[in-house]
Formats: C-alpha cells, sequence, structure tokens
C-alpha cells in the first residue's frame, strides 16, 4: 500500500465516522420507537432535562453527532491539503521478512508503511 500517514489517517477518520453513524442512527431509532410508544412531542421528548428516564441516550446521541461533526472537519482539513496526522494513531514496530516495517494503527486500520 503506498500511501501516506496522512492519508491513513483521513481513512481511520472516516472509519470512525461512518462507525458513530451507525451507533448514532441505532440509538435513534430506539428513542423515536420510545418516543412513539409514549405518545410524547418530539420537542418534549428530546429535551434531557424533561425527560429522565431516557436523557443519557439523548445526551449520548448528541456526543456521537458532535464527533461525527469534528471527524467531517478534519476529513475538510485533509481535503484542503491540510496535516491531519495529528489525530491520535498508535504504533508499533513488528518485522516483515527480516526488514523493520511500521504498523500504523488508527481506529481499526492496520497499515504497513515503509
Amino acid at each position: 500500500m503506498n500511501a501516506s500517514p496522512n492519508d491513513l489517517a483521513l481513512i481511520a477518520v472516516m472509519r470512525r465516522y461512518f462507525q458513530l453513524k451507525d451507533e448514532a442512527s441505532a440509538l435513534k431509532q430506539r428513542l423515536e420507537a420510545a418516543r412513539r410508544d409514549a405518545g410524547e412531542e418530539i420537542t418534549r421528548f428530546y429535551d434531557p432535562r424533561l425527560n429522565a428516564a431516557h436523557a443519557d441516550d439523548i445526551l449520548a446521541w448528541h456526543r456521537l453527532r458532535k464527533e461525527q461533526e469534528e471527524l467531517m472537519s478534519l476529513a475538510a482539513r485533509w481535503g484542503r491539503g491540510g496535516s491531519i496526522e495529528d489525530y491520535p494513531v498508535e504504533r508499533e514496530a513488528p518485522t516483515k521478512a527480516g526488514a523493520a516495517v511500521e504498523t500504523v494503527h488508527m481506529l481499526g486500520i492496520h497499515a504497513l508503511t515503509d
């Protein structure tokens, strides 16, 4: 694979973005089902101050959406030619056929770099 560390960071960012998107969607579906079952109006149900029973899930959904926005901001920075390599990355140095190579771990992405 011939990708720069910045390109690998973008892959990790987008992988995390879509993971969060799936989590947020599933959570929103559960919340909507609960709202319909309760017969509550949208504004009242989604106010965590008025809906203590679902407040944790409502706040979790907002945290997921905020992280998605932050990840999209990183992707936009990459798209404008900026560096996003400062996004958290774990590195380890295994060997491949006797030569030292670096494995980059970014949110589930494992890629060998030279």
